[in-house]
């Protein structure tokens, strides 16, 4: 009996021995370089393991320090601690885990590498890094301070999951955000985002959209707030839309917001717009915009209470209606864009101050549209001042009414077709003070202008008939009466250089106009003289 019980002393000895030797070796760094070696041979990865921990009050559960794993091109995953929950209805594989927690860890997560699957009913991250790239490596993604989980996760990305996800720092593209929320689904190869939000640039966004199978998004709604963006570049956006995936964006909502390019500054911005969608290019079904702003700087000319309503297809743009206060006063408008032509039902001006400056055409004619027409002009009464020393001019109390006006033409800046009527209580012309100056404008069968003008100067009256040619700017035919005026007018005027002394006259010209340089015959008492070129 006694070497029985001995014998069964030495078994149970030498069992204990070669069962716990090995369980307290894994748990040194010895065990966790041998566990290293044997997971790199199991797998397609180079695995590093520090150290392995084991608690006997927690049997199913493992933790590791230090872990690293790589393959030939990088370093995939780092973590300083990583906590494994065992399966246990089923201990010896490593392809499923019921909870695995990631803490200070950094993932390099490439979603077109093949990886070795596994699985888990819940995985969280505590604080960690995860940095991935979409769209063929041009869409970069870095979540810094990642906490939250995954359950039921796959390391292939299928199935049907669960996330919810908080991240401290977030760079897209290098576009920085902060305390950014994730939470959404997955399910039959759609990703469900119910909930994305984060504060940018001291505003904040909110949306819902879904990343499909052929990883293109569908978004149902994006509304940003409160942003104030700020760039040097003006073809800053132009490098973001070049990258983006096939999308539908279904509603779009900007509060408050503030944008400012070099040409061009929106303060306190608000935009709806519904129905676009992306493909190489911008496309619209049935889409609208509402816009409106405190103010809109576009090439230093200032606009303010902007509102603008659109409705959009890919044929053409309807501009409902379109309103500011610009100098002053008021630009009400409404029409139709299409094929780079704009085409206005009405244009009504009122109170506008507005000085004429070498740059007018880059205001009035931006390099997207070849022709402009308006069907209904009004300018109510304004103040007109053309600042060019080389022929100033002022008009007050100016006023204009037309019909079938064509004012740009293969994207150059005229009058090529209409009829016009100009009034002004007074004015100046090239330093010439001038009282009810009146114009009509009409165009005959081969679109030459023809010019009827009157008004009073220094006591007397002037009258003009022209026939214009607008494509050459010259005066085809220029037939001028003047009744109790001083002749010195037409060099005043820089029609006629020294022309002989009179105060009742007339004159038959013609030639260009931008310089004036006219010739033809000067009548005076039935004397007529000629009119040389003066260039």
């Amino acid at each position: 009996m006694r070497r029985l019980k001995l014998f069964i002393i030495i078994l149970s000895t030498i069992l204990c021995f070669f069962v716990f030797l090995p369980y307290f070796l894994l748990q040194t760094s010895f065990g966790a370089k041998i566990a290293s070696q044997q997971l790199s041979k199991l797998s397609s990865y180079t695995i590093s393991i520090d150290n392995m921990h084991h608690s006997l009050s927690n049997l199913y559960e493992l933790s590791f320090d230090n872990v690293i794993i790589s393959d030939e091109k990088q370093e995939i995953v780092k973590i300083p601690k990583l906590v494994i929950g065992l399966d246990k209805n089923n201990l010896w594989q490593l392809k499923h885990f019921k909870y695995i927690t990631v803490i200070n860890g950094v993932i390099n997560y490439n979603p077109d590498n093949k990886h070795d699957n596994f699985t888990a009913d819940t995985l969280k991250l505590v604080d960690s890094i995860v940095n991935t790239s979409f769209n063929n490596g041009q869409i970069n993604l870095s979540l810094t301070q990642l906490n939250g989980g995954i359950k039921q996760f796959s390391s292939s990305g299928d199935g049907q999951y669960q996330f919810d996800l908080t991240s401290q720092q977030v760079s897209l593209n290098q576009l920085p955000m902060n305390k950014v929320l994730i939470q959404g689904f997955h399910r039959d190869n759609i990703t469900s985002i119910t909930n994305l939000g984060g504060n940018f640039d001291k505003g904040f966004f909110v949306s819902k959209l879904k990343i499909l199978s052929d990883n293109s998004l569908d978004i149902e709604q994006l509304k940003i707030s409160n942003i104030h963006f700020q760039t040097t570049d003006n073809s800053y956006f132009d490098k973001y839309l070049s990258i983006l995936p096939k999308l539908t964006l279904r509603q779009l909502s900007i509060f408050e917001s503030s944008i400012q390019l070099p040409s061009l500054i929106i303060d306190k911005g608000n935009l709806e717009t519904a129905n676009l969608w992306y493909d190489d290019r911008w496309h619209v079904e049935d889409g609208s915009i509402i816009f409106n702003a405190d103010s809109v700087v576009w090439h230093n000319n200032t606009f303010s209470s902007v509102l603008l309503q659109l409705a959009l297809d890919d044929q053409q743009v309807d501009i409902q209606k379109a309103m500011a206060t610009w100098n002053n006063g008021n630009v009400n408008f409404s029409g139709i864009w299409k094929n780079n032509s704009l085409y206005l039902n009405k244009l009504l001006l009122a109170g506008i101050d507005y000085k004429i400056t070498e740059k007018l055409e880059q205001l009035l004619l931006p390099d997207v549209f070849s022709q402009v027409a308006i069907n209904e002009l009004t300018v109510l009464p304004s103040m007109l001042i053309n600042t060019n020393p080389t022929y100033p001019f002022t008009l007050n109390n100016f006023e204009v009414s037309g019909s079938d006006v064509v004012l740009v033409k293969d994207k150059k800046l005229g009058l090529y077709f209409g009829t016009l009527f100009f009034k002004a209580e007074k004015g100046s012309i090239n330093g010439v003070d001038v009282n009810y100056p009146d114009l009509v404008v009409k165009f005959d069968s081969q679109y030459n202008a023809l010019l009827n003008f009157s008004s009073l100067v220094s006591g007397g009256m002037v009258e003009a008939v022209a026939k214009v040619n607008p494509l050459q700017t010259e005066f085809l035919s220029l037939h001028i009466s003047a009744y109790g005026i001083s002749s010195l007018l037409l060099d005043e005027w820089k029609l006629v250089k020294e022309p002989p002394n009179a105060s009742h006259y007339s004159a038959d010209l013609h030639g260009d106009i931008s310089p004036f340089n006219l010739s033809g015959t000067f009548v005076t008492n039935g004397n007529e003289f000629i009119v040389n070129p003066q260039h």
